[in-house]
């Protein structure tokens, strides 16, 4: 079973990805692999060939920081990082799933924007309220603007509720998340194969 694992930033992807982790599943973070993408030499040759050597760090690795304000802001540039990163990023996730007699999780912040949920046996979407979303957000180091400008930019948490096959609410405790991701382990196994 491959699940795709979505939801808004700051919802808690990765903490129901650690507990499913803990339930026997492998977990693929598609935000690391976009970390190791974005630092292939032809992708930087694409990035500085764009932008110019200021989005390089002072290793002359791409500065993330930077590149995420200027496509936060710019949905042109967004979608020219996107086409450069994604197949790269689909290509290491596929040679990392091999093993057909495990269970992955794929964690992909932008599953539905993506329109890839068809690729998985079964879609989950991690949510919380507006508010606990801003409070995580702000212990990241992020200004409101900074987090808004992040916000607007994914698909509002309610359009991905209605796509996914299962729904995750993360506003509680880690014990009240722990009993959520154990009820939906629990769907899976009775799950038929296949969608």
């Amino acid at each position: 079973m491959v699940l795709g694992l979505t939801g808004g930033i700051g919802c808690g992807k990765s903490a129901v990805a650690t507990l499913l982790k803990e339930q026997g599943f492998v977990v693929i973070d598609s935000d690391q692999l976009s970390h190791q993408a974005l630092n292939e030499p032809d992708v930087v040759a694409q990035l500085v060939k764009r932008w110019g050597r200021d989005c390089l760090g002072v290793q002359g690795l791409p500065d993330r920081k930077w590149i995420g304000k200027k496509v936060f802001a710019d949905a042109k540039e967004r979608q020219f990082l996107e086409s450069v990163l994604h197949p790269r990023i689909a290509s290491m996730r596929q040679e990392m799933i091999q093993d057909k007699s495990r269970s992955y999780v794929v964690e992909i912040p932008l599953l539905f924007e993506l329109g890839m949920q068809n690729q998985f046996d079964a879609t989950v979407c991690v949510m919380c309220s507006d508010e606990v979303r801003l409070g995580r957000l702000k212990s990241r180091g992020l200004s409101r603007e900074e987090a808004q400008l992040i916000i607007n930019s994914q698909m509002p948490l309610h359009e991905k509720l209605k796509m996914a096959d299962y729904v995750i609410f993360n506003d509680g405790s880690h014990d009240f998340l722990r009993s959520e991701v154990s009820r939906l382990t629990e769907c899976l196994r009775v799950r038929p194969s296949g969608r």
